[in-house]
Order: C-alpha cells, then sequence, then structure tokens
C-alpha cells in the first residue's frame, strides 16, 4: 500500500488505475442517490476522475480532490471543466477549498481502507451533508479479495463497524465490492466537534447507537449463506438460523438485524432477529429446535451431519447460536429513484372512464345518442374529471345528469374493464369500467330527462338492432358486455380507434 504523496504520484505516473465503474455500480448510485435540483457532490480520493464525471453526468456540481497530481492532471485532461478538481489530502490539509454550505452526496471509491484515521475523517465527512444528504462508501471485500491484497479491503467487522456509526446505513454486495449507503453520523468520540454520545457494548459487530431523536438504532449483523439455503430463508421456509459462538455471533441480540446475503448471487434481504438461543452442542441444539426450520429439505441427522461438515469439534465445543427469525423486514424501503410527481411525467398517461349498462325490463340495452362528433351511441356515465371520484361514483354522478335517474346505488357488479388505445380522436390511452346497472321499469324509462348539452335521444333495441345502428367498434364493446352479463365472455377488452 502506498503511504506518501511521492508514492502515490509515482504509481499513477507508472500507469497505476483502479478498476472501472461497473454498471451494478452505476445502478445503485442512480437508484440511492439521484441528483435534486441543484446537487452538490464531493468525490474523495478522485484518482482520474470515472467516478466524478459520472455524478455529473446524473445532475449534480461535483467537487472531486486527491492527492496525487498526476492522477489530477489526467483526470482534468479527460473530463475538463465537468467537475472542479482539487489537490487535496482530505486528511491532513485545511479542507477550506470546500464548499461550505455542505454537499447532498459524498463518495469515497476505494478510499475507505487508506484512510488512517477512518472513524475521525468519515464523521467530519459526514458532517459536512446537507439534511438528507448521503456518503457512499464502495469498497472490495476483504472474503472477495485474495490475502496479499487485503489492505485494499474491508472486512466484515470493518464495515458493521462503519455502519453503526450512522443512523440509517443501506448495504449492497456486486461483484466482489460492497456499497455503503450511510445517513446521519452518529455522534461518537471519534468526532472532535461535539461531546460523546454512545452506546451500548456490542461486540465486534458495532454498538447499538442513538439516532439525533433519541431512539436507539438496530444493530446489523452480515450472515452470508449458500444459495440452496438463501433460496429458503427468500421463500420463507427457513426461520432459524444456526452458527457457532464465535464473540461476534455471540454478540448478536434480540431486536437487532440480520442481513443475509446470497453468496451465488449479489442478492441480499434483512430480517428481524427474534430470538437468540445458546446449545452447547449441535445436538442439543436439534433436540430442542424443530430442524425444519434451520432446513427444511434435510432431514435431522442429513442436518447434523452437514453443521459438523461445516464447524470441526473445536469451533462446536464453542457453542451452537440458533437465531430465530420471521419475515417481517428489519430495514426501511429504498427510496424511489425519483419523486412521484417526476416519475409520473415519465410514464404514459391514460384517461379513465365509468358506465353503467342498463337494459329494459327484456334485457334489451338502452343507450343514449352522443350530440358530439360521429353521435355515438353511449351508456351512461363519463370521464373521471374530478379528483375525488373513483370510476363508480363517476358513473353513477354521470347518468344522473344525463339521465335524472339515481341507479346502481347499491355496488353493482363490474362487467367489464375496457382498454381503448390511442388514435386520432383521442391522442391518450384509456381505461373504463362498466358496471351493471340493472334493468330499468316502464316508469323509469318514461322519467328519462336528457341533458340536451350531451345527448339528444335514448333508445331500447336488442342487439341484433343495435349492430346495424352503430359503429363496428363501438358495437363490438356493446357485444362484450352483454357476454360477460351472461357470464360467456372474457370480463377484458381491449380495442382501438
Amino acid at each position: 500500500m502506498f503511504t506518501t504523496q511521492e508514492e502515490w504520484d509515482r504509481g499513477y505516473a507508472d500507469g497505476l488505475r483502479y478498476r472501472r465503474l461497473g454498471d451494478s455500480e452505476r445502478l445503485l448510485l442512480a437508484a440511492h442517490t439521484p441528483a435534486p435540483t441543484e446537487g452538490r457532490a464531493l468525490d474523495v480520493g478522485c484518482g482520474v476522475g470515472e467516478l466524478a464525471a459520472h455524478l455529473a453526468g446524473l445532475g449534480y456540481s461535483v467537487d472531486a480532490v486527491d492527492w496525487p497530481a498526476t492522477a489530477l492532471a489526467e483526470a482534468g485532461a479527460r473530463y475538463g471543466g465537468a467537475v472542479r478538481w482539487l489537490r487535496l489530502d482530505i486528511e491532513g490539509d485545511d479542507r477550506g477549498p470546500l464548499h461550505a454550505d455542505g454537499y447532498d452526496l459524498i463518495t469515497l471509491r476505494f478510499v475507505a481502507p487508506f484512510l488512517t484515521s477512518r472513524d475521525r475523517t468519515l464523521h467530519a465527512l459526514g458532517h459536512r451533508l446537507r439534511p438528507g444528504g448521503t456518503l457512499v462508501v464502495i469498497t472490495p471485500l476483504m472474503a472477495d479479495t485474495p490475502a496479499l491484497r487485503h489492505g485494499i479491503a474491508l472486512g466484515e467487522d470493518e464495515l458493521a463497524a462503519l455502519q453503526n456509526r450512522w443512523s440509517t446505513a443501506e448495504r449492497h454486495d456486486t461483484e466482489g465490492l460492497a456499497l455503503m449507503f450511510l445517513r446521519g453520523p452518529l455522534r461518537s468520540a471519534a468526532t472532535p466537534d461535539g461531546p460523546p454520545t454512545v452506546a451500548v457494548p456490542g461486540g465486534p459487530s458495532g454498538a447499538r447507537g442513538i439516532d439525533p431523536a433519541g431512539a436507539a438504532v438496530p444493530r446489523q449483523h452480515h450472515f452470508h449463506l449458500l444459495g440452496r439455503y438463501y433460496g429458503q430463508v427468500e421463500s420463507g421456509r427457513k426461520t432459524v438460523e444456526v452458527r457457532v459462538a464465535t464473540p461476534e455471533k455471540a454478540a448478536v441480540e434480540t431486536g437487532d438485524t440480520i442481513v443475509f446475503h446470497d453468496r451465488d448471487s449479489d442478492r441480499e434481504l434483512d430480517v428481524v432477529v427474534q430470538r437468540v438461543s445458546r446449545y452447547d452442542s449441535f445436538e442439543d441444539l436439534l433436540d430442542a429446535e424443530d430442524p425444519a426450520r434451520v432446513d427444511p429439505d434435510a432431514p435431522r441427522e442429513e442436518l447434523l451431519g452437514a453443521l459438523r461438515g461445516i464447524y470441526p469439534p473445536d469451533r462446536e465445543a464453542l457453542g451452537a447460536l440458533a437465531f430465530a427469525f420471521d419475515h417481517r423486514p428489519a430495514r426501511p424501503g429504498r427510496s424511489m429513484p425519483m419523486p412521484p410527481s417526476q416519475y409520473v411525467q415519465t410514464v404514459p398517461h391514460h384517461t379513465v372512464y365509468g358506465c353503467l349498462y342498463v337494459r329494459d325490463e327484456h334485457d334489451r340495452p338502452v343507450q343514449l345518442r352522443s350530440v358530439y362528433g360521429s353521435r355515438h351511441w353511449q351508456f351512461p356515465g363519463g370521464n373521471l374529471d374530478t379528483r375525488s371520484e373513483d370510476p363508480l361514483q363517476t358513473a353513477r354522478r354521470e347518468t344522473v345528469e344525463e339521465t335524472g335517474l339515481e341507479l346502481a346505488l347499491e355496488t353493482p357488479r363490474l362487467l367489464l374493464t375496457h382498454f381503448l388505445h390511442a388514435g386520432p380522436r383521442m391522442p391518450l390511452n384509456k381505461v373504463g369500467f362498466i358496471f351493471d346497472g340493472g334493468r330499468l321499469s316502464a316508469d323509469q324509462l318514461r322519467r328519462i330527462r336528457l341533458d340536451p348539452a350531451e345527448h339528444d335521444m335514448w333508445a331500447v333495441h336488442d342487439l341484433p338492432a343495435w349492430r346495424q345502428l352503430m359503429a363496428p367498434s363501438a358495437f363490438t364493446r356493446l357485444d362484450a358486455v352483454e357476454r360477460a352479463r351472461l357470464g360467456e365472455g372474457p370480463a377484458y377488452l381491449v380495442t382501438h380507434t
């Protein structure tokens, strides 16, 4: 590992480069750290500038800092003025050149293992975050790094200790890397600008912290599972995990979070520890626990042999731990990649209508003739143009306005859902809900009073007569509704204008 500025300069001059920014890293950054309006980012240890330039492409105004002049010269030559390049030792130099009003995002890619005062530096950076800001640490995982290069990676204990110093921490493993999304730095003895507030002893996995509102922050523990066992957890069939009582695992308590990682992929899921039980041996554990909760696909003796095949006698002698859990999530869901108001502008827009299918006493359809356009025959109802209404409420209201009749006061049966593709007459797709409005008596028919601004005629005909009077595309809907009412056709119709 390099330790001096001269060594880093010489390394970059000799062609030192870290692995390129991967597609999975790009997707995770876009999903978890979308650029807010006038968002500002700081890339620490920017190297030749690939990540800094990517953040600028996401919409951030970016400051990028690093120590070696050779790396910054290459970054400036590659990406020019898209980023403000600063030569700065983030641990030892005056941080005055950084923006005083803070950052929405601070990234450290392949940097954390090289920091000599990691806790102090990360927390100092964390206090430069604007409200709601995120500090992202991207680092190789020690378990996936050759032993000779462990100096460039972080181990599970280091990652757990890191994430437990933040009020919220979300971890994603991909392609041998851990991406940590950290928000809300907790004050501790490592931060020079406030009194220490800490926490409950918790062993090497880190301590349970206190968030800014004074609430306890559950600790997180990371367990890696073979794909077969991960699948059992994912399907809800496995609800007890067994480990030996190493100091790290013995520190897990009821109420803590376990994050299970699939060794065969980058999938993960989190659970809340409901119970921790300790036993003298695996045999004692399987006598007390339901083996099917540990491995639903193996009989007891096979499970016992598998456990002893993983852990030799000296490890089993430490004691066996059973971690019981259900499948309620421990962590909040990830935030949407963009605000809802922005998201709705990216998806196709539709209009919605609701109407009633009514008939006379002989089950002959009743329809109204429109005064607009091609003078189509229509069911009573209309488009949803009032925010507070659902399709049935619209159908009832429009029917009163168009006929003077109050119909379908009891919840009627939905006969047909109609999807109408956009066309020349309507540039948006339309979704319709057609409800059974029931039969109209002769007296009700006589009391129909049309709104002349919308309809000029109502009529009752059997289907053959309506086929002659209606355009083929319009009759298709009428015929589908009637067949759905009789249970003879599908309840979903797609048509084109």
